[in-house]
């Protein structure tokens, strides 16, 4: 009778778990459409970068404003204007993607940033969260967490050293 009972408990669990709806995914093709996101980013295709956008795509970058991605690009090409170089590193990267409760699915991306500060040659490493919506193949909410404090310390020390070299110059 115990044996009945434990293969009649083993048997519901195993159902139970085999009928589980998949929620998360380490490949699909919207986990695909980040990867190219990224590509184009490190390339600097900002042509290609923006398809990646729905017409009505909302962004969210450290703020919980929204931005359309147009103006995402702008504020991207002016951190980036002061960079030698960009990109995210091929190592330590990771893509997943989740199905919620409402049956929406949003990607995870968590990446490594490293640029190159043009007037000093210092090196940047930043950590990089997104999490993006995907509808029919495009990108209609992105949320996106990184810490911008020693990027923009770089650049106010660089600005604040133009201005000494100017004062002592006009002196």
């Amino acid at each position: 009778m115990k044996k009945i009972l434990i293969v009649c408990v083993a048997t519901v669990f195993f159902i139970s778990c085999k009928n589980a709806e998949q929620k998360y995914f380490s490949s699909s093709p919207e986990i695909d459409e980040v990867k190219a996101l990224v590509k184009d980013y490190n390339a600097g295709d900002w042509n290609a970068w923006m398809t990646h956008y729905a017409d009505t795509a909302k962004v969210h970058h450290n703020t919980l404003e929204d931005s359309t991605p147009a103006e995402l690009l702008e504020g991207l090409k002016g951190l980036l204007a002061g960079a030698s170089s960009y990109g995210f590193t091929d190592k330590d990267i990771f893509y997943e993607m989740v199905i919620d409760d409402q049956g929406e699915k949003w990607v995870n991306f968590w990446g490594t940033w490293e640029g190159t500060i043009a007037a000093n040659n210092q090196k940047l490493i930043i950590p990089v969260h997104l999490t993006l919506q995907l509808v029919n193949g495009k990108i209609v909410e992105e949320h996106g967490y990184y810490d911008l404090s020693e990027y923009l310390a770089v650049m106010q020390k660089i600005e604040s050293e133009m201005d000494e070299e100017e004062e002592v110059m006009e002196k």
